[in-house]
């Protein structure tokens, strides 16, 4: 069975965009845009949330020298999974609404076989995942860099659940990749 991993920046203080909801503060320096050129060439498929699949389907398919050639060419072609009860369709190549049950479709989809599925969404879509009980594991990228507010990664709408440190990645930005896997769901003691 795959597994589906976040994969997000995330500030020391724990937000993903500033109160204007950019994400221009994160560390994109090489050394991260190689490890980012690695991790979709290992991934199978991609799911978003609503917000950040329309704001990256606005970008990706003109995306120019910018970005790498792999990034460029694995946005194309991996599939893409859109986490939304209201969105009608979804235009950008090779995208597939999950509809009103996504826990089951997320689910499907874990048991397909192939590599892991990786979520790039925002704070919501995180939480939702979580509370769905679909999400195997945390990769935080966290920067160097306090934002002091904006739109946190976790809105604690979630049960709580503990995690495991499996491995943690240095970047010469001064960025470190935490990835943690979850464990079963536990009911709060009293």
């Amino acid at each position: 069975m795959r597994r589906l991993f976040l994969h997000i920046n995330v500030s020391l203080d724990g937000y993903i965009t500033t109160p204007a909801g950019d994400i221009d503060w994160r560390f994109a320096d090489e050394e991260f845009e190689r490890h980012i050129d690695t991790l979709l060439e290992s991934i199978d498929g991609m799911v978003f949330g609503r917000t950040a699949f329309d704001q990256l389907a606005a970008y990706w398919p003109t995306a120019g020298d910018e970005v790498s050639a792999t990034q460029r060419r694995r946005m194309h072609e991996l599939p893409k999974y859109v986490l939304s009860r209201t969105a009608q369709h979804a235009e950008w190549h090779n995208s597939h609404l999950l509809g009103d049950d996504p826990a089951a479709a997320l689910g499907d989809l874990k048991r397909q076989g192939g590599r892991d599925l990786a979520l790039f969404a925002g704070g919501q879509a995180a939480s939702s995942a979580i509370r769905l009980g679909v999400l195997d594991q945390l990769r935080l990228m966290v920067n160097p860099v306090l934002l002091g507010g904006g739109t946190r990664l976790f809105d604690g709408t979630y049960p709580t659940a503990d995690l495991r440190l499996t491995d943690t990645r240095r970047f010469a930005s001064g960025a470190l990749l935490l990835t943690y896997d979850l464990t079963a769901p536990r009911t709060p003691t009293r």
